[in-house]
């Protein structure tokens, strides 16, 4: 039995696993209790929506419906620099930009013959970055006042990679000691967080991320485990990425190549989590027996895997089957 079942992609149909939707358990009740609930919240952006459902499914149908729509909510943005229809504010309006922007670029190669916006998007990603260095980074890499300690501008820094231009991807705990900026903000996101702030679906998604990137998943895992103000939308998508470690490759359609990169962390004590993908069932399941980690993962037979493991940096590259792996964790 898993604890709950939560839609992904498709709808759940007097409680069948269909396509997109998860089955998940831990060790833990307080999370169990977490899957068990109907996700809340909506992103409020039509890119970010596309985007995810494109990230969950690995199919490129609502992307191709909609590309216009996504293409002339960026482009009003980049003409504003900032995306008013999300956020009013100067800061997260740009930040909105910026990141509507990234997913445009991964966004565009699920759509037939639209790689010339590759191009298009590139170039604006780079002007998104430097107007929002420019205008909201200080000399010391940190946001400026009155941004600086708040919650969902330092959660969007870190996140898109502003703080003293650490690109998201290259973070690690080991940063943050050699890169003060990068660690005093990761340090003012989580203490910030511990107010219980009203960030959103997406805004809580973003500071969720933001903390596990930058060496401080435990601290992730602790605000589910004991605080009942994070979305639960954000938060089931979180553990699906984070504690199951799967998530689909944008530049792969269908699940054709899976990320599997779990954060383990002791106080679930173990995780069981299958997704029905349009590739067929991916599974994640792990446990700790004394000093060691044990994980098994299966990737369908007409998928690949790229594999990253805790506390690594490496990416390893597996073929469809069963796997399994011991570490000394």
């Amino acid at each position: 039995m898993f604890a709950g079942m939560f839609v992904l992609a498709a709808a759940v149909v007097g409680g069948e696993w269909t396509e997109g939707v998860v089955r998940f358990e831990t060790g833990s009740d307080a999370v169990n209790r977490i899957v068990a609930e109907k996700p809340s919240g909506a992103y409020g952006s039509k890119v970010a929506e596309v985007y995810e459902n494109l990230r969950h499914t690995g199919k490129g149908a609502e992307a191709k419906k909609e590309w216009q729509s996504l293409y002339d909510q960026v482009e009003l943005a980049a003409s504003n620099r900032c995306d008013t229809a999300v956020s009013r504010d100067a800061f997260l309006g740009a930040c909105w930009w910026l990141l509507e922007t990234r997913m445009m670029l991964e966004i565009g190669p699920a759509v037939e013959g639209r790689w010339a916006y590759h191009r298009k998007y590139v170039p604006m990603n780079l002007d998104a970055v430097a107007y929002i260095r420019e205008r909201f980074i200080g000399v010391d890499g940190m946001l400026k006042p009155p941004y600086r300690g708040q919650a969902l501008p330092s959660a969007f820094a870190l996140y898109l990679g502003l703080v003293d231009g650490t690109a998201q991807s290259a973070i690690t705990p080991y940063h943050m000691e050699a890169n003060p900026a990068v660690g005093a903000t990761a340090r003012e996101l989580k203490a910030s967080l511990g107010a219980k702030p009203s960030l959103g679906a997406f805004g809580w998604k973003v500071a969720l991320d933001a903390l596990a990137q930058n060496g401080m998943a435990d601290a992730a895992y602790g605000l589910l485990l004991e605080d009942d103000a994070v979305d639960r939308g954000a938060a089931i998508s979180w553990l699906w990425r984070n504690a199951a470690g799967i998530a689909s490759d944008p530049t792969c359609a269908g699940f054709r190549n899976i990320i599997l990169a779990p954060r383990p962390d002791r106080r679930l004590g173990f995780v069981k989590a299958e997704y029905k993908s349009a590739a067929g069932v991916v599974k994640s399941v792990w446990r700790y027996e004394g000093g060691k980690w044990i994980w098994d993962f299966t990737v369908p037979r007409i998928s690949t895997a790229s594999v990253t493991l805790p506390g690594q940096n490496i990416t390893r590259h597996y073929d469809a089957g069963d796997h399994h792996i011991e570490l000394d964790i």
